[in-house]
């Protein structure tokens, strides 16, 4: 199993998150990390791991995207430089600087859980820990039931911090991430392509109950949206590439209800707090006016 690994300012994070990666029960094979700082912030501490001689992986490249190229961009340049030596039933692993594997046991659980499906199913084409189903025509994640938490959960995407596990056969057949997301459902883009292709996504069931439970989130309801926020930016990106890639699904009425939605909301919220609510209205209509011009890529900048 190879792995790829997107930085962006948190060379401590990297470190812990080094650390993490070399305690697994299954080390990988491989490690790429792709740092989107252009002070390459990681350099250092991916150094200091190959001067240590740690056990993360064998091999450990770091390559300088040399600018801000967003998670998508990052996984992406990170996807191709592993196809270029991996065979087709490798697995590639999909990581977050500061979200580091909870036990030692995922990896090592996540690829026999694809091994074992792969026996019945050469089509597999991801595995992962905790994913999602989702509706096109409402725009939303399903919630997938807790009773139905046990053995391979069939999803239609493997969230970004939760361990996505690609076979190297469907990256090669499907292409890699699509960077002109930038930032946000670049894993949902990446699954629903998966599906479409006619490959399987799967969970380990057992562990994403396991997850929800450490998480206290067993029992509950779909988590109810959040109100008005100051991170403006992440609100832009969810916007406009769920618009963009709904309307790639075909789905264009989807993402007209999600559109009025977005227009919506900020304008009920303006009597409670008007100047950051037409704020975030302005945002939301550049985000909306941006995925129907297929104006992609980073145009708002994070922070």
């Amino acid at each position: 199993m190879h792995g790829v690994l997107v930085t962006y300012r948190r060379p401590q994070a990297i470190a812990t998150m080094l650390d993490c990666l070399a305690a697994q029960d299954r080390p990988l094979d491989s490690l790429v990390v792709i740092d989107n700082d252009p002070a390459e912030s990681a350099r250092a501490a991916v150094a200091a791991l190959a001067t240590e001689g740690e056990t993360t992986a064998p091999s450990v490249r770091y390559i300088a995207a040399g600018a801000n190229i967003g998670p998508a961009g990052g996984i992406a340049l990170g996807m191709r430089e592993v196809l270029g030596g991996a065979a087709d039933d490798d697995w590639v692993v999909s990581l977050d600087d500061d979200d580091p594997p909870t036990w030692p046991e995922v990896f090592g659980r996540l690829v026999g859980l694809g091994g074992r499906l792969r026996v019945d199913d050469p089509r597999v084409g991801a595995v992962g820990m905790v994913g999602g189903r989702f509706s096109a025509p409402r725009a939303r994640a399903v919630r997938v039931p807790d009773d139905e938490l046990r053995g391979a959960v069939p999803v239609d995407w493997i969230a970004g911090n939760q361990f996505p596990v690609y076979s190297v056969a469907a990256l090669r057949d499907v292409g890699v991430f699509d960077e002109r997301l930038f930032f946000g459902f670049e894993e949902l883009d990446f699954g629903l392509r998966l599906r479409a292709a006619g490959y399987g996504v799967y969970v380990d069931g057992d562990l994403w109950r396991r997850a929800r439970e450490s998480a206290g989130r067993l029992g509950l309801d779909p988590s109810p949206s959040r109100g008005l926020d100051d991170a403006g930016w992440r609100r832009y990106y969810s916007l406009r590439n769920m618009i963009y890639i709904l309307r790639k699904q075909g789905a264009g009425g989807g993402a007209v209800r999600l559109a009025a939605r977005g227009l919506a909301k900020p304008v009920a919220n303006v009597p409670r707090g008007p100047r950051q609510a037409w704020r975030h209205l302005a945002l939301n209509a550049r985000a909306i006016a941006d995925a129907y011009r297929g104006r992609m890529g980073l145009t708002v900048e994070p922070g």
